[in-house]
């Protein structure tokens, strides 16, 4: 314990030296204010140091050295790694697709405001250019109109309607046409469906 207090006060005194030559050495008063400041949390670090050591025993540096260099060596990084940039994959095509359907539905109510649009994109990830590219768009078109209502058959087994799911051919070209020059998408990938009230 003796050893111990006696090199902390010797390492508060070579502290102390070092300090005062510094100063001493150090031209002119420009930056005389920051060595005093830089100096002085040299001093604080050497005078907390033996506290800090007394609160936490296992503030030893080589033994975090020694469990980093496990840990590279182990080779768990990859693993984390692997399963970190997974997860962002995953989370880049969910916004991108997010974001696609979102602008999708805005840019067709800006040009068919007659009518409300649902936007289901698929999107998919090529891992060899590293882009996202969209595989499908389903456009489900809503008349703000008043509806029409359909005649109804009601029997004493089952009751249905004359209800047509498809979308006006006319509408539905058009706004394949529109979708495909603006997001340069195959017709052929984008369907576009009635949607129900």
């Amino acid at each position: 314990m003796i050893n111990w207090v006696r090199s902390w006060v010797m390492s508060i005194c070579v502290a102390v030296i070092f300090i005062t030559a510094v100063e001493l050495i150090m031209p002119g008063d420009k930056f005389k204010k920051y060595v005093k400041f830089v100096m002085g949390l040299i001093l604080i670090a050497v005078i907390l140091n033996p506290i800090i050591k007394i609160f936490n025993n296992e503030a030893n540096i080589t033994s975090y050295i020694n469990q980093a260099d496990k840990y590279v060596n182990s080779g768990s990084y990859k693993d984390n790694f692997q399963k970190y940039k997974q997860q962002d994959e995953e989370d880049t095509i969910n916004t991108f697709k997010t974001n696609l359907q979102d602008s999708c539905a805005k840019m067709l109510k800006d040009k068919f405001p007659n009518n409300d649009y649902e936007v289901k994109a698929e999107v998919k990830l090529d891992n060899e250019t590293n882009q996202i590219g969209i595989t499908g768009l389903h456009i489900g078109v809503k008349n703000n109109s008043v509806a029409k209502i359909d005649n109804i058959h009601i029997d004493s087994k089952s009751v249905s309607t004359n209800q047509g799911e498809q979308v006006d051919p006319q509408v539905g070209n058009e706004i394949k046409n529109y979708l495909n020059d603006q997001l340069k998408i195959s017709k052929n990938n984008i369907a576009v469906y009635k949607q129900s009230s």
